[in-house]
């Protein structure tokens, strides 16, 4: 489904619409305005979380899952001393959670991410300042699509 060790955490924006299609742009920027698209699979039955991650070597992360619940959580690149990248969320519909995740490329916001929910269910995040490309595979004039299950989150 994704090739492993590339994009993945960071979260958040102000409030989401309906698909991804409709979120403002995301920037790299070398202060803590730093924005990079983030794209979770909770769960295995196709429900998914889109947002944004803002800031830079920690922020804030706020989206909405597939089924309309607002998230919002933080996000911190750990201490380099064994306290590894971490981030946290919970959203209105009472889901919680919490998600360590590896870079590609810190300055950009590049990771991958994969943790658990209090009830126990997976989490994989990919984020980055070139997600949506990355779900492309090198189709730019196609409509991309992150498998979640058996749903599609619809990316553009």
């Amino acid at each position: 489904m994704f090739r492993p060790a590339l994009p993945a955490f960071a979260l958040l924006a102000l409030t989401f619409p309906a698909t991804a299609q409709d979120v403002l742009p995301c920037e790299t920027k070398p202060d803590n305005r730093s924005c990079a698209r983030v794209f979770a699979c909770i769960g295995p039955s196709g429900r998914w979380f889109e947002g944004r991650g803002i800031g830079r070597g920690q922020g804030r992360l706020d989206g909405h899952t597939s089924d309309g619940a607002t998230c919002t959580g933080s996000w911190d690149n750990g201490d380099g001393l064994g306290t590894l990248p971490k981030a946290v969320f919970s959203c209105q519909d009472g889901t919680q959670g919490s998600v360590v995740y590896f870079h590609q490329d810190q300055y950009t916001g590049t990771a991958i991410g994969r943790g658990t929910t209090t009830k126990g269910q997976t989490v994989e995040v990919w984020t980055g300042e070139h997600v949506v490309e990355f779900f492309r595979r090198g189709a730019p004039s196609a409509q991309a699509l992150l498998l979640c299950g058996e749903a599609a989150i619809p990316i553009s």
